[in-house]
């Protein structure tokens, strides 16, 4: 689903479970290599989302692109190109 919006999921590489990125995620704007959403502070420190916070992220992408009249929820038009 990430992908659809133009966005990659990729996790901490931390390795120690007592570092507080450790088994957390990111979503990056692929086209730009910037962070998208999982960044916390003012220095922009990312990996701070579980899974589910991914998944809610999305799945609340996907009901503003529907508001925005979308037919599928991920940024296409259902109706015919100009």
């Amino acid at each position: 689903m990430a992908r659809a919006y133009g966005l990659r999921l990729e996790k901490s590489r931390a390795r120690d479970p007592n570092h507080e990125t450790f088994g957390r995620y990111m979503l990056i704007y692929m086209e730009r290599n910037a962070i998208a959403y999982g960044a916390a502070g003012h220095r922009g420190r990312g990996y701070r989302l579980t899974l589910d916070g991914v998944e809610a992220y999305l799945r609340g992408r996907e009901k503003r692109e529907k508001k925005r009249g979308t037919a599928d929820g991920f940024g296409r038009s259902s109706g015919p190109s100009a």
